[in-house]
This record gives structure tokens, sequence and C-alpha cells, in this order.
């Protein structure tokens, strides 16, 4: 049986920016990620109203990564595998022992 401090450990924690724009399906990120303009448009709809596939996350938040993929990130935030943009990254590398267990395991 794992602990829960030995699962922390191996997990790399992100730090998201407040009103990070984010989104529950990686199809729709890729094409997102491929347009800047398409991108812009996209996060000032959900600024006003989230949409079937993404949404404004506040406040600023730490999460697990789970991959980097060039302009998107795939990461895990309350048991549920999400997709944000590079820029909206805060830190980067952040230790999980460093984040509370909390924060390591969401």
């Amino acid at each position: 049986m794992f602990s829960i401090n030995a699962i922390a450990d191996d997990v790399e924690m992100i730090q998201l920016q407040h009103s990070a724009h984010v989104c529950n399906d990686e199809q729709e990120t890729q094409r997102l990620a491929a347009n800047d303009h398409l991108r812009e448009m996209a996060k000032a709809l959900v600024e006003f109203k989230a949409t079937k596939f993404c949404f404004i996350i506040q406040p600023s938040t730490v999460v697990a990564l789970l991959e980097h993929k060039g302009n998107y990130i795939k990461f895990r935030h309350n048991n549920k595998v999400l997709f944000a943009f590079a820029e909206d990254l805060l830190a980067h590398h952040l230790p999980a022992q460093d984040m509370g267990t909390q924060a390591a395991i969401e």
C-alpha cells in the first residue's frame, strides 16, 4: 500500500495563474493551442460563461503536472485530468513536499 507522502514525492507541482483558461478536452485544447487568435476569443467567451469544454479556474491554483505538450500542459486537479495553456503558468517545478499533502494529491 502506498502512503500519500510517497505518491506526493513523485509528483511535479505547478502553479496556474489567477483566472487561468482551462479545458477538459485534449482535442479542443490542441485546436486552441495552435491558434493564438482563436485561443484569445475562446478565453474571452469563457470569462463570460463556461462552455462544454473550457472554463476559468480561480483563484491561482497549484496542480499536479502530468505532461508538458509544448503550448499546453496536461494536469490533475481534484481527481480530474485537465489542460491549460503555457501562458497560464505562474511557477514551475515546485517541490510537492513544500506544497502540503492536500495540494500534492489534488
